[in-house]
């Protein structure tokens, strides 16, 4: 029997080339996830669109808390109406200085957002640039999604630092990444046990998504950002890359050769 790998896919409502990208891989189940930017000016266009893939992938927020605009007014973190830059948040999280008060009124705010739209609760929860994972927020986060029924899973974005040293892909990077959410990883909330998907932007894919099939744990999660080569994202070029890769032969013969299928996060389980 394959063994299963969670494929979720981030930035859905960032721009329309990138939700077309994403529908079209939950159509074909060549993604088995895929996280919603509900603070986007495209989510009440996008969110209705996602009654056709419903059935076929978990569909989670991606609370977003940098770089955009936010959904709240949030004086001290967003003063200019602009949510801070990663690097600013991360430094704010770890000196202690988040306004969380307004973080978790905006947490909710996109949850509202994403309900009201999508007409049901988050099946599972990430974080923009990863911003999740961060002291205070992760706290915010946890809190949230205890309150929903059944719980949402969580996305853990630490994974053994060997096991990112052996695939051999944007490894300080990943390794950051693994540090940043090792208390996360602590909590008893549902969620994947290890995980890949992390690169800089640059390479050839399919050689890529090889490697992050590499090394995996009980409840594997990879990460990918489809999209297409004609948008205003951020590397574009490389998201019409994973875009072009996951559509393949390619991609379904490297499942097949390596006895893999993507599932859902309870098959997963």
């Amino acid at each position: 029997m394959p063994r299963v790998i969670v494929l979720c896919a981030d930035d859905y409502a960032h721009t329309t080339p990138i939700s077309h990208a994403i529908l079209d891989l939950a159509d074909k189940r060549r993604i088995s996830a895929l996280s919603c930017m509900t603070a986007s000016a495209l989510w009440s266009e996008h969110g209705p669109w996602l009654a056709r893939v419903r059935d076929k992938v978990d569909i989670g927020l991606h609370l977003t808390l940098v770089d955009e605009a936010p959904l709240t007014a949030m004086p001290h973190t967003a003063p200019g109406g602009r949510l801070p830059d990663i690097a600013t948040l991360i430094k704010q999280s770890y000196l202690g200085r988040l306004d969380l008060a307004e973080i978790e009124a905006e947490t909710r705010a996109q949850t509202a957002a994403f309900q009201r739209v999508a007409g049901f609760l988050p099946q599972h929860i990430d974080g923009h640039l990863h911003t999740h994972v961060l002291p205070g927020i992760r706290d915010v986060v946890l809190k949230i999604a205890g309150e929903i029924t059944p719980h949402p899973w969580l996305r853990n974005i630490s994974d053994r630092l060997p096991a990112i040293s052996s695939r051999s892909v944007a490894v300080p990077k990943a390794a950051f990444l693994a540090l940043l959410g090792r208390a996360l990883r602590k909590s008893d909330a549902r969620m994947n046990t290890s995980f890949s998907g992390v690169y800089d932007f640059a390479g050839d894919y399919g050689t890529l998504f090889e490697r992050f099939t590499e090394k995996m744990g009980a409840r594997h999660l990879i990460l990918c950002h489809p999209g297409g080569a004609d948008d205003t994202a951020a590397h574009a070029g490389a998201r019409a890359g994973e875009y072009a890769f996951l559509n393949s032969d390619g991609f379904t013969a490297l499942l097949a050769a390596r006895n893999l299928r993507v599932g859902r996060f309870a098959e997963a389980a």
